[in-house]
């Protein structure tokens, strides 16, 4: 049996949807990028100063408090609002720091950014599924968690509530 034969044979049988031969391109490849706002920024995530956050991938923007990850997340919202006319930003945000003033200042679309106050990874994980459960397939959304490091879970809030101390290890 010829090579290109048995390629085909096995992704038939795998009855998986989405396996594909690498010459034809992986799910995963990324052919379009989300402008940060900063070239430097740009050219760390996609080797180019015109590239930016990959658009189909997860990227965790990670530093100490006050050092402006809210503001390069603003930045890379308005980008994608600027190139996606009918983008929606999903924003999901523990700190209770965000202000509609801080994104009317940065000139997004108000109308078409989404606020979300979340207090613990449950409620975000919940909340966020149904949202996406509910985007249609061709709609162009990009999801924002500001701040993962912020939420709490379930348990922890339930022990403060009652007093309890003990320190959640799961």
């Amino acid at each position: 049996m010829a090579v290109n034969s048995l390629v085909k044979q096995l992704i038939k049988e795998s009855d998986n949807d989405m396996a594909s031969v690498v010459s034809a391109g992986i799910l995963g490849d990324c052919s379009t990028f989300v402008d940060t706002g900063s070239y430097s920024l740009n050219a760390l995530l996609s080797g180019s100063l015109y590239g930016g956050v990959p658009s189909n991938k997860i990227t965790c923007l990670a530093g100490s408090e006050s050092v402006g990850k809210t503001f390069f997340a603003l930045s890379i919202a308005k980008s994608f609002l600027d190139n996606n006319k009918d983008g929606l930003i999903l924003y999901f945000e523990s700190e209770g720091a965000l202000t509609s003033d801080m994104i009317k200042e940065r000139e997004l679309d108000v109308d078409r950014f989404i606020m979300f106050p979340v207090a613990t990874v449950e409620e975000f994980r919940t909340q966020c599924i149904k949202v996406i459960e509910g985007v249609p397939k061709e709609a162009k959304v990009m999801i924002f968690l500001d701040s993962l490091g912020n939420l709490s879970t379930r348990k922890e809030m339930e022990d403060s509530a009652s007093g309890s101390d003990k320190r959640d290890m799961t």
